[in-house]
């Protein structure tokens, strides 16, 4: 092997994983230009290092990529298929549960906003309707004061032998719709506006405090009835405990007397009572 003026073999190239750049601006590559590899790194790295990239540029190295076999790159593959199919159903499962649950609380938010919206109905419906019945149920001041008996009346007692100074006036008042629906079927008495307290004997007081064996309910008392258009008929007379008062009531044939005599509500009537040989007999007499 022969060498070269400078040291270096003729039969060694430059390597092959660098690039010269400007090699012939450069004396030493014009004397030489066969250097060995260790030539060429000694000579680049005595160069400035503002120098180095204008005359060398290394090449990259190819990438090599580790070896794997067809198989084993088929199954990567699958496992990462099936990871994305898996997130994407995970995913979807989760947003379907979302929306049902935000469905879920939209429907029971609207079911609550409705229950809300019909309670308030339905109160003011009841205070409206209570607002009617107070105003219906307002007092009326009656006109006659001290009530008296009609002529008619008078005359009717009279031919029953009856002296009208035994008649006693038990209430003069108003009729309001529930003395007259067929729901409730009977004439309002409120004790504590019964104008005569011993228009019963204490007898009959104590028969209507007492209760049927059988049925458990208060008993009633039979009495002859008048009627404004002076027919006479046969009622019933008992009295209702309720939780604040108690009230006597007309029952059983009181409805005829209210369809024959063209009753209304907001008419002022009186009830008189008397006896006719410890007969008892009560007369209902319009005023107004």
């Amino acid at each position: 092997m022969e060498d070269d003026v400078d040291g270096g073999s003729k039969e060694e190239s430059c390597i092959t994983d660098f690039e010269c750049v400007d090699v012939e601006e450069y004396e030493a590559f014009r004397k030489n230009p066969f250097m060995c590899e260790h030539s060429v790194d000694h000579y680049y790295y005595l160069l400035p290092r503002a120098k180095r990239s204008r005359i060398f540029r290394r090449k990259k190295p190819p990438t090599v990529m580790p070896s794997q076999s067809t198989s084993q790159t088929k199954g990567l593959n699958i496992r990462i298929s099936l990871k994305r199919k898996t997130i994407q159903a995970v995913d979807e499962d989760l947003s379907m549960e979302r929306n049902k649950t935000q469905t879920l609380l939209d429907e029971k938010q609207s079911k609550l906003e409705d229950r809300e919206k019909k309670t308030e109905t339905l109160l003011n419906e009841k205070q409206s309707k209570w607002k009617d019945r107070e105003r219906k149920r307002r007092k009326i001041k009656p006109i006659i004061d001290p009530p008296v008996l009609t002529d008619e009346l008078k005359e009717k007692i009279s031919r029953m032998g009856v002296q009208i100074s035994q008649v006693k006036l038990v209430i003069q008042k108003v009729l309001y719709d529930t003395d007259l629906s067929y729901k409730h079927l009977r004439l309002s008495i409120p004790v504590n506006q019964v104008e005569n307290k011993d228009f019963l004997t204490p007898q009959q007081k104590m028969v209507l405090e007492t209760r049927d064996i059988v049925s458990n309910k208060k008993s009633k008392i039979q009495f002859n009835l008048i009627d404004p258009s002076l027919e006479q008929t046969k009622i019933h007379l008992a009295k209702w405990d309720m939780s604040n008062s108690s009230n006597y009531v007309l029952l059983n044939d009181w409805m005829q007397v209210v369809e024959r005599n063209n009753l209304k509500s907001g008419m002022v009537v009186q009830l008189w009572s008397f006896h006719q040989d410890l007969v008892p007999w009560l007369a209902l007499s319009i005023i107004i």
